[in-house]
């Protein structure tokens, strides 16, 4: 009896994945409230939602529109592969209008931009994903929403949290906080 108790604790055991959102084409806010609704879908689990921030298009033209960004955690099931959340996530995109093109170079405007940035405990690299996300600690629309949500985040062990990268971050781009979570 205790072996099963044990059996059926470590299958439910949950790791927050925190998943970044943006845009800068069409009703940024629509798409975002469209986007965090499927995300709901896909996974019924209680969501905890960062504010909103605007932020100039980071690595683009000057005049490309401003992007929208929020961050989302999700307490998932351990056993949910983060391979299986990334495809869930890349359907989303397409669902609501979003085209990746790989032969693309460089930074593009988007309906919406979904990212795994991390999974709690979780280090990989694969072709299709590296957790945590290779590039978050560069940029500042990330860390800000990220930063709401679980300042004390260590993306290595011994590594700085996630506010202190925010706060030693070198890019210096205005990141707007537009509303409070809700």
């Amino acid at each position: 009896m205790a072996y099963l108790v044990i059996f059926t604790q470590f299958c439910w055991m949950n790791r927050r994945h925190f998943i970044g959102l943006g845009g800068n084409m069409g009703d940024r806010h629509a798409l975002l409230d469209a986007a965090l609704d499927e995300i709901l879908l896909a996974f019924p689990y209680e969501q905890v939602r960062s504010s909103r921030y605007e932020t100039p298009a980071w690595g683009m033209e000057l005049g490309t529109p401003a992007f929208l960004n929020q961050v989302v955690t999700i307490a998932l099931p351990e056993t949910l592969e983060p391979l299986h959340v990334l495809g869930t996530l890349l359907a989303i995109e397409q669902k609501l209008g979003r085209n990746r093109d790989s032969n693309t170079d460089g930074y593009r405007s988007r309906s919406i931009d979904l990212d795994l940035l991390v999974v709690e405990g979780e280090h990989m690299e694969t072709e299709a994903l590296t957790l945590p996300h290779p590039r978050m600690h560069l940029r500042r629309f990330v860390l800000a929403p990220l930063a709401e949500l679980a300042p004390e985040l260590q993306l290595a062990e011994d590594g700085p949290t996630v506010a202190e990268l925010l706060r030693t971050c070198a890019d210096q781009s205005t990141v707007q906080r537009l509303e409070t979570a809700p």
